[in-house]
């Protein structure tokens, strides 16, 4: 087969994941973009440059790199429309690359730093190969080891908080919240889903539960100041007990984490402390019934290899909602984002009465 009918097949192919990626596979550069903005972001270069630009032997002195990779990286990176380069050899981040810097409202810097599931997915690809299980990190020894390493467990919730700004953006303006009086947020990291939900929503109490030690975070870094009068903060097991009195539970991108046993203990210990005509809202993505490209395809994938977990299909959700006494009330979308937001009630309870 030829280019031209490699690039007539690829063009074709629906999903822009699948089409970019074959038309850019080489073994040269096949991983290209993704370890270029990491060791970019590792480095903090958009951060670096000055306000009217800097030369590739300005930043190399101020990110402790050598010049001359770091203008290889630089020059890749700006025709990737991340940085611009005037006449005068001075690099500037375009408003793209703002993904790559640690103060703006469209950072990705935590997130594309993250290496760790690039690691995991080497060990994966190697078992594959090998013919052996994948050695996923199943939740409990992920979760676990968040806690005992503070500076992971710092970068895991900026990371989540980044991820929470860009796709869940569109929930608290959600008609879901009128006649609620206190919602919790389960495993609401430090509090950034919280604080969009309390700040368009002024009738709302809140309650943010995690786990210890990002609780302890929260407490002294979280974006949660402007409402933190109205905000409760709780530690502890969401597979354990759950504090009572909050009327609606949120649980964001939680029961992916998990397999169906798992989760169904979430939502187990979710109904047992909902009050009557208590709610829960559950934010995920959900895989298509159909064949039709989705996100969610590719992250079923990924919470496997990093957790041992799963993205599901809406009858996957209801059945494992019923095995916790739920049934769905209501599906509605978030936004422009991939998320749907799933409405539940206990088994038997009028929908009229949540």
């Amino acid at each position: 087969m030829t280019l031209t009918e490699l690039e007539q097949t690829v063009r074709g192919v629906p999903d822009p994941v699948v089409r970019e990626f074959l038309l850019m596979a080489d073994d040269s550069i096949v991983a290209v973009l993704p370890y270029t903005l990491a060791i970019a972001a590792r480095l903090g270069i958009a951060d670096a440059c000055a306000p009217d630009g800097s030369t590739p032997e300005e930043l190399a002195t101020s990110v402790g790199f050598a010049a001359e990779p770091l203008m290889s990286l630089l020059n890749a990176l700006t025709g990737a429309g991340f940085f611009t380069r005037d006449l005068r050899g001075r690099f500037t981040p375009t408003e793209l690359g703002a993904v790559l810097k640690a103060d703006s409202p469209l950072s990705m810097r935590a997130t594309l730093s993250n290496l760790d599931s690039h690691r995991a997915w080497l060990e994966a690809a190697d078992a594959a190969a090998e013919k052996r299980p994948l050695p996923a990190a199943y939740g409990e020894a992920f979760f676990e080891d968040q806690d005992t390493k503070p500076t992971t467990e710092a970068a895991f919730n900026t990371r989540m908080r980044e991820r929470a700004i860009r796709l869940y953006a569109g929930l608290a303006e959600l008609p879901v919240w009128g006649g609620a009086h206190t919602v919790m947020d389960i495993g609401g990291g430090t509090g950034t889903v919280m604080s969009m939900i309390l700040e368009a929503q002024h009738h709302l109490n809140g309650v943010l539960f995690d786990r210890r030690s990002v609780i302890d975070l929260a407490a002294h870094d979280s974006p949660l100041a402007a409402v933190r009068d109205r905000c409760t903060l709780v530690a502890g097991d969401f597979f354990d007990e759950l504090p009572r009195g909050a009327d609606v539970h949120l649980l964001g991108s939680v029961l992916h984490d998990w397999d169906d046993e798992k989760a169904a203990d979430i939502l187990r210990a979710s109904v047992r402390a909902l009050p009557p005509g208590g709610r829960i809202l559950v934010c995920e993505l959900v895989v298509p019934e159909t064949s039709e490209p989705h996100p969610a395809r590719w992250s079923d994938l990924g919470m496997l290899v990093l957790l041992g977990g799963q993205e599901r299909t809406l009858s996957e959700f209801d059945k494992l909602f019923a095995s916790a006494g739920l049934a769905r009330s209501r599906v509605l979308p978030v936004g422009e984002s991939s998320f749907s937001l799933i409405e539940v009630i206990p088994s038997g309870q009028d929908p009229q009465c949540a």
